[in-house]
């Protein structure tokens, strides 16, 4: 894992209209062989997050996707557009790294964007870029959700400079 995050953005008491903002954010930004890994205990919000990214990509691309299923017990769910892919994962229900490495999981994460709930079992030290999302129900407000966002790794400016200009973040702490 790479030692310090590049960056590191944090907001409290978002609202879902907050959070479905966001995820336009990252799916007007992100590219072919961006990782974002999503922590969080059940019920934070990690699937809600991923479904929001994928049905705002679609928009995006004028494409017309009914269902965003959660990958739980399919572990992988693929999302083909015009211009790139997306890889829903679950590895809630993977034991091992060296099971993730069976299953071929990591091959997904070069030609395509990928979605990691539970990332908690991968050795991140093998990936050299990355964002990594926490989280978090808010304790404050019911039905909010308090998000810290780290880059890891090069080339985030254009996300990282679009979520701070979404109003949802103050500014980046490096």
């Amino acid at each position: 894992m790479l030692a310090e995050p590049y960056i590191t953005l944090e907001s409290y008491d978002l609202q879902i209209s907050d959070v479905s903002d966001i995820a336009k954010v990252f799916a007007q930004c992100t590219k072919n062989s961006d990782v974002i890994l999503l922590s969080g205990s059940v019920g934070a919000g990690k699937t809600e997050f991923a479904r929001l990214v994928i049905k705002a990509k679609a928009r995006n691309e004028n494409l017309d996707i009914e269902e965003v299923s959660s990958p739980t017990f399919s572990l992988v769910q693929t999302y083909d557009f015009k211009y790139c892919k997306i890889s829903h994962i679950d590895l809630y229900r993977v034991d091992s790294e060296v099971e993730l490495f069976e299953l071929g999981i990591p091959d997904n994460f070069v030609d395509q964007i990928t979605l990691l709930e539970w990332p908690e079992i991968l050795e991140k030290k093998n990936l050299s870029r990355y964002v990594c999302i926490k989280i978090k129900e808010a304790k404050k407000l019911e039905d909010h959700r308090d998000f810290t966002i780290e880059f890891f790794g090069d080339s985030w400016d254009d996300l990282s400079r679009a979520l701070l200009g979404s109003g949802h973040f103050n500014s980046g702490k490096k």
